[in-house]
């Protein structure tokens, strides 16, 4: 099987910018874009109510916006679901509704308020560094929603294209990457971000190239790319005949990794287990149709996200029965929940 590479004329290398890729593959299409961000520089000018009027104000922005993301992770699956529950958690987090409601109390309003809160917490975030600095973008993108809804302006998002296209960004948060249709998003590249971002955790579930890091933001909607998430590149106006080379070899490598079936092994022939990580029942069975020797992490703990109670004894017992079904006689490790440390 020929080796997918980058194009190899002057003219593509004059052409291509490089980024970190996170999840292998070869697609083309044209530019799309987000919806532009909710501009939030002049919420410092926005002439507040009185501060119960305020919180009110609050309170039910939150309250919509976390209800639309309950309902976009009731509909999605697997990873993407449990990002949209973390999301739920996030907006509606004791600590930054205390913090919003801190700053209306000094007379601003909910807009400045929110603004204020989310970017103390981003501030927190990008201290600590690693993931939780991944989170920031996730955290400003809750915050703009909020402003969005309190001023009644439409949601941002992702525009739906009508042809397969490449999703270009500064960065994407996950109420916009978890509900994406892989056959008309092929790719996504963003210019922020890493590999543990929530951008590339969907992409893997999605199965579609992506690349991180990448200098993309001055390409413009409507330009053809050709993304190689495998090497990083980015190629702006491919040759066609050499693009749809590597397209052909793509196609051929993944209709080979989807054919495998195991057993997991080193080229010199070591066995290695496979073992899939499931949330649920349906995740459990589709894992069981694959390669997967059994389950390495059974994640518990996600049956708590995303609802206002607890899931009774009855609820999680049909959990772990649906669970255990998909893998017969086969290893099932579980995490339990450790309600304490939260």
């Amino acid at each position: 099987m020929a080796p997918i590479t980058a194009l190899h004329t002057a003219e593509s290398a004059a052409n291509t910018r490089h980024g970190t890729p996170v999840v292998p593959g070869i697609a083309m299409g044209p530019v799309i874009r987000p919806a532009v961000a909710v501009d939030v520089s002049r919420v410092g000018d926005i002439q507040a109510a009185t501060p119960e009027e305020e919180s009110q104000r609050f309170d039910a922005a939150v309250e919509a916006v976390a209800a639309r993301l309950k309902a976009r992770s009731a509909e999605a699956s697997g990873v993407a679901a449990e990002v949209l529950a973390a999301q739920v958690g996030l907006v509606a987090d004791k600590g930054l509704r205390k913090a919003v409601t801190k700053a209306i109390g000094r007379g601003i309003s909910a807009e400045a308020a929110t603004v204020a809160g989310v970017d103390q917490f981003a501030a927190m975030f990008e201290q600590v560094g690693g993931l939780m600095a991944e989170r920031v973008t996730d955290l400003k993108d809750l915050g703009g929603r909020v402003v969005a809804e309190l001023q009644g302006l439409p949601e941002p998002g992702v525009p739906n294209p009508d042809e397969p296209s490449i999703l270009l960004a500064e960065d994407l948060a996950p109420a916009d990457t978890a509900g994406l249709d892989a056959s008309l998003v092929v790719a996504l590249v963003t210019s922020l971000g890493g590999p543990t971002s929530h951008t590339a955790i969907i992409a893997r579930q999605l199965g579609i190239p992506c690349i991180v890091a990448a200098d993309v933001d001055d390409i413009e909607a409507g330009t053809l790319v050709l993304v190689n998430g495998g090497n990083g590149d980015v190629v702006i106006d491919p040759d066609p005949t050499e693009a749809a080379r590597l397209i052909e070899v793509d196609k051929s490598t993944r209709a080979a990794a989807a054919a495998w079936r195991g057993p997991g092994a080193t080229s010199d022939g070591v066995a290695i287990a496979i073992y899939a990580n499931v949330q649920d029942g349906p995740s459990a069975k589709k894992a069981a149709a694959g390669p997967s020797e059994g389950v390495g992490l059974f994640r518990s703990e996600l049956a708590f996200l995303g609802r206002d109670n607890e899931p009774t004894v009855d609820e999680q017992a049909e959990e772990y029965a649906a669970v255990f079904a998909a893998y017969g006689e086969r290893k099932v490790v579980i995490r339990t929940l450790d309600a304490g440390s939260d």
